[in-house]
């Protein structure tokens, strides 16, 4: 049982320890952090020394009051009356020249703007700074619901392999996924799916197109399901096969087969010795140095690692943040290992992602892929 009292006052020692005197909450996930309720556009003002204030539209106030423990919950059924409940209590609270910070994720950047406007005197900042300091160690509960989220992404996984067959679009073998995660338990997707086939396989970051699939094609398929509030984030490559007949072992060509090999061993060898009190610079270095002693180490691209939580991509992240390739891991933190493409023009790209748990000696792969096909010459 979450102790939402509890995660108030570390919160509030945070920011005054930060030098913040307010956050605007406006994400769903920093949001259900604080108070265990989940919807989307609820607004809250968070204050280092007071208790909070949530803005939210009118009908859906005395549900708010019902599922929080916050007491200052006012409703709005205008713009203007939502902009004067969020003005007046900034002035209420005399924050008006003070240090304020935001979901900067997440925010829309037109309300970002017209806050700045608005409030020229007040120092900005970022509410990840404090909330994913606390937000990156997980509890027993938050682990379980991770799992959950990873079977859900497996079996997506699953359905992505058993639809890949020559002729078919990337845009069909993404519904299959996405249908089977939605019939599995996921509410909705963290990121948009990727599943990118022969030359787009290339890509740093994924799209779905309505290319269909040709024999022998690389497909690199990345999925982010959310299930019960926690996100995963999973990727696989595959060789399309000729034709429909289950999931089974594909063949490709001499080329992909080592260039598949050799990203597998940097990131199967790197889960195998990660530990708690390496830095998160260590897992992007073994990766990078285990493929660069291979004839593809030109095409190394470091950023092998991020958090995984709440959202899909959160704190750690150093290809983001690089000061984060400093953060030591401890045990019960969550995150991506094998995030980063390799791709090698005329041959295709590969990626392999799993989630993984620090735990008190090593690490527990979340996303294990048991059922899904291997690539072989």
């Amino acid at each position: 049982m979450v102790d939402y009292f509890k995660r108030k006052r570390q919160i509030q020692q945070l920011m005054e320890a930060k030098g913040v005197d307010a956050m605007l909450i406006a994400g769903v996930e920093n949001y259900y952090y604080i108070t265990g309720d989940y919807r989307r556009q609820a607004r809250m003002l968070f204050y280092r020394d007071a208790d909070p204030t949530i803005i939210v539209f009118q009908p859906e106030v005395e549900q708010v009051r019902a599922h929080t423990w916050v007491d200052d919950v006012r409703g709005w059924s205008s713009v203007n009356e939502l902009m004067r409940h969020f003005h007046g209590s900034i002035r209420a609270h005399d924050l008006q020249k003070a240090t304020v910070g935001f979901d900067t994720h997440t925010a829309p950047g037109f309300e970002v703007y017209r806050f700045r406007k608005l409030n020229p005197d007040i120092t900005m900042t970022e509410n990840d700074d404090v909330m994913l300091e606390l937000r990156m160690v997980k509890s027993a509960e938050e682990i379980e619901r991770m799992k959950k989220a990873a079977r859900v992404a497996e079996t997506g996984m699953e359905a992505a392999a058993r639809a890949l067959v020559a002729g078919t679009t990337e845009n069909d073998i993404a519904a299959a996924a996405e249908y089977a995660m939605r019939k599995a338990g996921s509410e909705r997707l963290g990121a948009i799916t990727f599943v990118n086939s022969g030359e787009n396989s290339l890509h740093l970051h994924g799209f779905v197109s309505h290319r269909p699939v040709e024999s022998g094609d690389p497909v690199i398929v990345d999925l982010h399901p959310v299930t019960d509030v926690y996100a995963c984030d999973m990727a696989r490559t595959f060789v399309c096969r000729r034709v429909a007949s289950g999931i089974a072992v594909t063949s490709a060509g001499t080329d992909f087969v080592k260039l598949a090999d050799a990203y597998d061993e940097a990131q199967q060898g790197v889960i195998a010795a990660v530990k708690p009190g390496w830095k998160v610079k260590e897992v992007t270095q073994f990766m990078a140095e285990s493929i660069g002693k291979t004839e593809f180490g030109e095409y190394v691209v470091p950023g092998y690692i991020h958090g995984v939580g709440l959202e899909f991509e959160e704190y750690p992240h150093p290809s983001h943040y690089p000061q984060h390739g400093e953060i030591v891991l401890k045990p019960n933190m969550t995150m991506s290992i094998g995030h980063a493409v390799l791709a090698v023009p005329g041959i295709g790209g590969y990626r392999r992602e799993d989630v993984v748990r620090i735990t008190e000696s090593g690490c527990e792969v979340l996303t294990p892929g048991h059922n899904l096909p291997e690539i072989v010459s």
